[in-house]
């Protein structure tokens, strides 16, 4: 994992990676059980010391859920609820398009859809984090056909730039590859760095 925030009176830019590679053996059979990565960028400006306007896009990689890439890109606005050094919560909503590949399945998916969401931080001690954000992506087409994805985070100081974190993720793709499940959660155990 690795992170950086630059936050300004007027704006802020986010841009995030996530990487995870797993193999295991069993009775001599050795399988790759983990191999996606995903990143974001984020640009928001503030019309006002609470309410901005943002552009965002996605980018993801898993091999593992045939998944070639699936490439998200949209804008809205947003507002920040709460700012402090303890605590930071925002909401947003606009819209997406969305376009996604499989491996095992001619052609693609092309669609826009609706972009809503929220980010929450709280710091629990002065070295110990808790985030949590989910992305919510219907499509405009179909309501009942979307992308959802959370993350839920513990994340622990080792030095001021490094850290050791616990990370769940947790993706709902109503329309997965074929003969793929539409869920996939993943437990990380791991090292980041922040700028």
């Amino acid at each position: 994992s690795a992170g950086a925030v630059r936050r300004s009176d007027n704006d802020r830019i986010t841009v995030s990676m996530d990487y995870a590679r797993g193999r295991q053996e069993v009775g001599g059979v050795k399988a790759t059980t983990e191999d996606w990565w995903r990143g974001r960028g984020k640009y928001d400006y503030y019309v006002s010391p609470k309410l901005y306007v943002y552009g965002d896009g996605r980018y993801e990689k898993d091999a593992v859920a045939l998944l070639d890439r699936r490439v998200l890109v949209g804008a809205g606005a947003g507002y920040q609820w709460v700012e402090t050094d303890i605590t930071k919560f925002r909401t947003e909503i606009g819209l997406a398009s969305l376009y996604e590949k499989f491996d095992n399945a001619g052609g693609s998916n092309s669609e826009v859809s609706l972009q809503a969401g929220y980010n929450f931080e709280h710091r629990l001690t002065d070295t110990l984090l808790f985030v949590n954000d989910l992305a919510y992506y219907p499509s405009l087409d179909k309501f009942s056909d979307y992308y959802l994805t959370t993350t839920a985070e513990l994340r622990a100081s080792i030095t001021p730039r490094i850290f050791g974190n616990i990370k769940v993720i947790f993706n709902y793709d109503k329309s997965p590859a074929p003969d793929q499940g539409s869920t996939d959660v993943k437990y990380i155990l791991g090292l980041g760095m922040s700028f």
